[in-house]
């Protein structure tokens, strides 16, 4: 009775060996294509957002470009309002000066009466 229940097992120990071997070796080679193919993707994102920084530089330069030409008119602009130092300028003249000149004026005359 003894014998039915009990079952043999027979196997090799260099097959199952091997067989580790290959199943070691299929899923290394899977998880090696697995690496590369996000390698590439990981390299072509790069690119991308290198590009697009580029893009981004290039039309914050243009910007500024832009903003620089705005600033610099082409056209002459005469101002149509002084400022009041030169108004004030143009309408008094040097009264000290003046003073002077007509000071030495009227002695000598008084000199030249007398």
């Amino acid at each position: 009775m003894l014998d039915l229940l009990v079952v043999e097992f027979k196997f090799n120990f260099y097959v199952v060996a091997g067989l580790m071997v290959v199943a070691a070796l299929i899923g290394y080679a899977t998880r090696s294509s697995q690496l590369h193919k996000l390698r590439k993707r990981v390299a072509e994102l790069e690119k991308e957002m290198l590009a697009n920084h580029a893009e981004i530089l290039q039309i914050q330069k243009e910007k500024i470009d832009l903003l620089k030409m705005m600033e610099q008119p082409s056209i002459p602009v005469i101002p149509l309002n002084t400022s009041k130092e030169e108004k004030a300028a143009d309408k008094l003249p040097d009264v000290a000066a003046r003073k002077k000149m007509l000071g030495l004026t009227e002695q000598k005359i008084k000199q030249q009466s007398s």
